[in-house]
């Protein structure tokens, strides 16, 4: 059953809650259960929304939706998370990933953390406050604790702030690509507007990462698979397979580097062979990028972590695909019209993505090596 927090650290909480003037909730997998309960006590208190990478797509639709915390965070998300004089972490680690290795909470900020474990609490960074409870329980029960509403963070520019900047897609950006290749932002967005909104995205482990995770939205925290707790390449399409025999009512999407594409490429067949109207989009720079860009700098020799180039939209015929090579948007007709048929087969997008450069957020991850 549900663990009860007790009354005191219940008490101590709202009194951290009230005392804010700029909180900031951080809702991890153990709170995926808990949206109505960390809403409304955030509507109470004031404070803006936010998730850990696992549970992206939480708070979809609220105008207080930072979306995630970490280095896959906007510049606003981080400038806001930065700012705030109260960081609850709800069902979260806040470990160095979601806190940018503690940059995202500021040298005065209050920290506090409700978790189901006890021995969780704590454990990645020093803290003022650890409940012990269930994060609907511990919610609801602050909630009833704060019977009248305060402004917090909600004031009205930071919401026009929300409108106008929450989205990566807002950022502007020089983009990469040309002479057959295509930044992997602009192929990413454009992929977010052609495909449905109802959809569940699976993502693999590489330097390409951050692209999906932050340009293709997701309906709810039901839409987003975060293969990265084992950090291993070469789990997104079966995961991508299990989240689509999970969610029949969604199209799935995979999104794989190429290194994780050749590794997993097995379960290729595995699609066609269950008939899954999946689309599989490889992110394809001829390398393990996060290889090639933690080690080429300091000049360790590469040879074992480049690839020849590799035509994956030939390998995806091959195992009853329909397949399309993208080195530009106008590739991107192909995908349109795969979408408009009947879906008979799944689609294999060969996107041959800029190379010259890591992600953003590698950049962020290499400070911790």
């Amino acid at each position: 059953g549900a663990v009860a927090a007790g009354p005191v650290e219940v008490g101590e909480l709202v009194a951290a809650l009230r005392a804010a003037r700029r909180p900031v909730f951080v809702a991890g997998r153990g709170a995926r259960a808990a949206r109505a309960e960390l809403v409304a006590l955030a509507d109470r208190c004031g404070a803006l929304l936010a998730t850990s990478a696992v549970a992206k797509g939480l708070f979809r639709g609220s105008p207080w939706d930072l979306d995630v915390s970490g280095g896959f965070a906007t510049p606003l998300a981080a400038e806001l998370i930065s700012g705030a004089d109260l960081v609850v972490g709800w069902g979260c680690q806040l470990n160095m990933w979601t806190m940018r290795h503690g940059r995202l909470i500021a040298p005065d900020a209050v920290v506090v953390q409700v978790d189901d474990e006890p021995e969780a609490l704590g454990a990645q960074r020093e803290i003022a406050l650890g409940v012990v409870g269930d994060v609907r329980a511990v919610a609801g029960a602050a909630a009833a604790l704060l019977p009248g509403t305060a402004e917090g963070y909600r004031v009205p520019e930071v919401r026009e702030a929300i409108a106008a900047r929450g989205r990566w897609r807002d950022e502007p950006y020089d983009d990469a690509g040309g002479d057959g290749v295509i930044d992997p932002r602009t192929l990413t967005a454009a992929l977010d507007d052609l495909l449905p909104a109802e959809r569940v995205v699976a993502v693999d482990s590489g330097n390409f990462m951050g692209y999906p995770s932050m340009f293709l939205d997701v309906p709810d925290e039901h839409g987003f698979c975060f293969t990265q707790a084992f950090q291993s390449v070469g789990l997104g399409l079966s995961t991508a397979i299990g989240a689509a025999l999970a969610r029949p009512d969604r199209l799935p999407v995979a999104a794989l580097g190429d290194g994780g594409a050749l590794m997993g490429a097995s379960e290729l067949e595995t699609v066609v062979r269950l008939g899954l109207p999946m689309v599989v989009v490889v992110y394809d720079d001829a390398a393990y990028g996060a290889e090639v860009h933690h080690f080429g700098p300091d000049g360790h020799a590469l040879g074992t972590v480049r690839f020849p180039e590799t035509d994956f939209a030939a390998i995806g015929r091959g195992h009853g695909y329909e397949a399309v090579t993208v080195r530009g948007t106008a590739d991107l007709a192909g995908v349109a019209a795969w979408l408009a048929g009947p879906r008979s087969a799944p689609l294999l997008v060969d996107a041959k993505v800029a190379r010259n450069a890591p992600s953003w957020w590698l950049e962020e991850a290499f400070r911790g090596h």
